[in-house]
C-alpha cells in the first residue's frame, strides 16, 4: 500500500508539472505556426480572404448633419445653434484590387470603397434639407487669401461673392455627393482662361465626397510580413510616397502603421498602435484603454489619447509640427486645408470632443467618449481588428472677409457641418471562422491543460494526506506501545519472594545460564 501512495504522489506531481507546461508549449508552438500562416502570400486561399474582407466583416459609414437654427443671426453676429440629425447610413463594401507582390516583401494595391445608401438603418432620405455653410464660398475666399491669384480674377471673383449666399439650403445627397455651384463654375472658367495653377482641379462642382464613391484612397504598397512578423501590414508606401508632404517635420510627415484593419499578432498592450488616416493626410496613434468581448472572443480596445491634437499652448509642442501655417489651432482640432486643396476644412472628434474652446463658441454641441471617440477592437494573439469605428467631424474655419460685406460681421469660429462614423464589425461568417480556426483549439489545449493540472494537484493532495495520516497513526501506535511497556514495567514487582531484586535474580540466571 505504501508503494502504491508514493506511486500516486509521484505520477500526480509529474501530471502536474506537464500540465503546467503545456502554456509555454503551445505558446511557444503557436508563435511557429503563425508565422507560417500569417504572412500573406500570393496563393489563392489566403489572398481570397485578404482581398475580399466583406466575406467575414460588414462596414458601412455612419453620416450625421448639423443643422443650423438661427442663420440670421449669425449673419449679424450671433451664436449658431445646431442641432444633430441622422444617422444617414451607407453600406460600404470594399475589395483590394491591382494587387501585385513585389520582391522586398511587399505587395502592392488599391481598395476601391462602394457606397450604397441602406434606407432600413437610416433615420431619413438622402433629400433631407439642411441648412448648413457655403462651404465653396469660404473655400474660394481661403483661395484668394493664400493663393498668388492675380488681381483681375480677384476683383471679378468679388463682384459674385458680394451677392453670393453666406448659408445654404442643401441635402444630404448634395453635401456628401456634390452639386453644380454658379461660384466654381466661374472660377474655373477664369483659371483655365488664364493658365492659372490651383492645388486642385476645378470643374463647378462641390461636395465633401465628391466623386469618392466607387474610388480609393490610394495606392498602398505594405510588408506582407514574410521577412518579418513584426510589420505584418505596416505602410511601405503610400501613393508611391514613404511620407506625405503636409507637415513642417520630417518625423511628422512619416507614415507610421496600418490602415487600421489589421495588426501584427501577439498584440502589446502598452505599445503605441499606430494607423495612417489617409482622409486628413497623417498618421495618428491609438493606447490600450480596456478588455470588451465580442460573442465570447476577448478583445482589447485601443482609443486615440485626449492629447493627440494638443499644441504647445496646452503643453503638448511635439503636436507644433501639424500646425497648419503659423498660428496653431486651439486643443481638439486638426487643420487638414493643405491637404484638402486650400479647402478652409478642419477636423476634429465628433461634437468637439476635447475641444472645449470650441464647444464654447456655439450651442448644440454635447460630446460622449461611447458615442464619439475613435477605437479598434483587436483580438490580441492574431491581431485581428474584430470591430472599430474611425470617427471624426468635418468643419469650416468661418471669419470676416474684408472685402465681401456680407462677412463683417460673422464669428471666428469652427463651423461644423457633419460627423461620420466609418464603421466594420466582424460577421457571424467570420466569428465562425475565427472560432473553428483558432479560438476553439486554443481553448480545447488550455482545459486539457487545466484538466492535468487539477487532475496532478489532487493525486498529489490526495497523497500527501494519506501519508500525512499514516505518520500519524504510526506515531499514535508507537506512543501507545510506549506507553503499554511503561504500565507493564510498572505493575512488575521490585522484590521476589525470596527476598532478592528481579534484575539480580535475572541477571544470576543470565549469568549461569
Amino acid at each position: 500500500m505504501k508503494f502504491n501512495v508514493i506511486a500516486a504522489g509521484v505520477s500526480g506531481l509529474i501530471i502536474l508539472a506537464v500540465g503546467i507546461a503545456v502554456f509555454p508549449i503551445f505558446n511557444a508552438v503557436l508563435h511557429v505556426e503563425l508565422k507560417k500562416t500569417i504572412p500573406l502570400e500570393n496563393s489563392t486561399k489566403k489572398l481570397s480572404s485578404w482581398a475580399h474582407p466583406m466575406k467575414t466583416s460588414d462596414a458601412w459609414i455612419k453620416f450625421y448633419m448639423f443643422d443650423l437654427a438661427n442663420a440670421e443671426e449669425v449673419l449679424n453676429g450671433g451664436t449658431p445653434v445646431f442641432s444633430e440629425r441622422g444617422p444617414y447610413v451607407y453600406d460600404a463594401g470594399k475589395v483590394k484590387e491591382n494587387i501585385v507582390f513585389q520582391k522586398n516583401g511587399t505587395v502592392s494595391y488599391r481598395a476601391p470603397r462602394t457606397m450604397i445608401f441602406n434606407a432600413a438603418m437610416s433615420s431619413g432620405s438622402e433629400n433631407d434639407t439642411f441648412t448648413t455653410i457655403n462651404v465653396p464660398l469660404y473655400t474660394i475666399m481661403n483661395m484668394l487669401k493664400t493663393s498668388a491669384l492675380e488681381a483681375k480674377i480677384f476683383s471679378l471673383l468679388v463682384r459674385f461673392i458680394k451677392d453670393a449666399t453666406i448659408f445654404r439650403q442643401l441635402t444630404v445627397h448634395e453635401i456628401l455627393w456634390g452639386y453644380e455651384d454658379p461660384l466654381l463654375e466661374i472660377l474655373a472658367k477664369l483659371v483655365d482662361e488664364l493658365h492659372i495653377k490651383l492645388p486642385v482641379k476645378l470643374d463647378g462642382s462641390w461636395g465633401f465626397f465628391y466623386k469618392k464613391n466607387n474610388s480609393d484612397t490610394g495606392l498602398f504598397n505594405v510588408y506582407t510580413g514574410v521577412d518579418d512578423l513584426d510589420n505584418y501590414m505596416f505602410i511601405n508606401t503610400w501613393n508611391k510616397m514613404d511620407h506625405v508632404p503636409f507637415w513642417k517635420t520630417e518625423e511628422c510627415n512619416m507614415i507610421n502603421g496600418t490602415d487600421g484593419e489589421v495588426y501584427h499578432p501577439f498584440v502589446d498592450l502598452d505599445a503605441k498602435m499606430y494607423l495612417f488616416v489617409a482622409d486628413i493626410c497623417r498618421s495618428i496613434y491609438l493606447t490600450y484603454e480596456q478588455q470588451v468581448e465580442l460573442e465570447g472572443i476577448d478583445l482589447y480596445r485601443f482609443t486615440p489619447p485626449s492629447t493627440l491634437w494638443m499644441y504647445t499652448a496646452d503643453g503638448h509642442p511635439e503636436n507644433e509640427c501639424f500646425c497648419v501655417g503659423d498660428v496653431c489651432p486651439h486643443a481638439g482640432a486638426l487643420n487638414i486645408s493643405s491637404c484638402q486643396g486650400g479647402a478652409p476644412v478642419f477636423v476634429s472628434m465628433p461634437h468637439f470632443l476635447d475641444g472645449e474652446y470650441y464647444q464654447n463658441l456655439v450651442i448644440g454641441m454635447t460630446p460622449d467618449a461611447s458615442k464619439h471617440s475613435t477605437y479598434i477592437d483587436v483580438e490580441k494573439t492574431t491581431g485581428i481588428v474584430m470591430e472599430g469605428s474611425k470617427r471624426v467631424q468635418l468643419n469650416v474655419a468661418t471669419a470676416p472677409v474684408h472685402e465681401i460685406p456680407q462677412t463683417k460681421n460673422i464669428p471666428e469660429l469652427l463651423f461644423p457641418v457633419i460627423w461620420l462614423d466609418q464603421a466594420a464589425a466582424i460577421n457571424e461568417a467570420g466569428i465562425y471562422q475565427f472560432k473553428h480556426q483558432f479560438l476553439y483549439i486554443k481553448e480545447g489545449v488550455f482545459i486539457a491543460a487545466y484538466c492535468l493540472i487539477a487532475l496532478g494537484a489532487v493525486l498529489l493532495l490526495v497523497s500527501v494526506i494519506i501519508l500525512a495520516l499514516r505518520l500519524g497513526k504510526a506515531q499514535r501506535l508507537r506512543k501507545v506501545s510506549y506507553c503499554s511497556k511503561l504500565v507493564v514495567d510498572e505493575k512488575s514487582p521490585l522484590i521476589n519472594g525470596d527476598g532478592s531484586s528481579s534484575s539480580t535474580s535475572d541477571d544470576t540466571e543470565d549469568s549461569l545460564g
